[in-house]
Parts: structure tokens; C-alpha cells; sequence
């Protein structure tokens, strides 16, 4: 294996943590570059003595983080959503009061 192959195994491997380390984060569009570049550097390589289940093992790792993500955004949508229509319905309940002040009838 040549010093340029190996090079670009380890920054491959670099590639793959920092996406992991990024996802951790929150940083998203920091994830789709790290794994755009190195899938530019996976094309460009011609020797498979890549470290396959360090890679797998890690993009496991980072797919279970996506899921978790989706997971939550979807349990936060659906309480945006109720909680939408619950000012909705409030916004319908205060518009149908009347707007001036009520007689009050007090008999002693």
C-alpha cells in the first residue's frame, strides 16, 4: 500500500469520527460534507484493505444518531401541532365573548 493510499485511509477513517462527532452536535450540514469527502476518497481509492468494520461499526453509530433525531423531531412536531390548535380554539372561544362589559343585576 502506498504512503498516498494509506493517507487517505486515515483520513477517511478522521472523516467518519468527525461526522459522528458533528452529529453529536446537532450539525447536520457538518455531517453531509464529512461523508461527501469521503465518499469522493472511497471512489478514489483501489486497494480494499480499508478498515471496514471500524467504518460500519461507526456509520452504524451515526445512523442510530439520525434515527434518535428524526425520532424526536417528529414527537416535537406533533406537539407543535397540539399546541397550535389549542391557541387556535382559545383565539375561537375569546372572539366569540362579548367584547364590552356585561350588566350585572344585584339585589340586596
Amino acid at each position: 500500500m502506498s504512503a498516498l493510499e494509506s493517507g487517505r485511509q486515515a483520513e477517511i477513517v478522521r472523516l467518519t469520527k468527525a461526522a459522528g462527532e458533528a452529529a453529536q452536535q446537532g450539525r447536520w450540514d457538518e455531517v453531509i460534507q464529512c461523508y461527501s469527502e469521503r465518499g469522493l476518497l472511497l471512489a478514489s481509492l483501489s486497494d480494499s484493505t480499508l478498515p471496514t468494520d471500524e467504518l460500519l461499526c461507526m456509520d452504524g453509530k451515526l445512523r442510530d444518531r439520525i434515527h434518535t433525531a428524526q425520532a424526536l423531531l417528529e414527537h416535537l412536531l406533533v406537539e407543535a401541532q397540539m399546541t397550535k390548535r389549542q391557541v387556535q380554539g382559545l383565539r375561537q372561544r375569546l372572539a366569540a365573548q362579548p367584547s364590552g362589559p356585561e350588566a350585572v343585576s344585584i339585589e340586596a
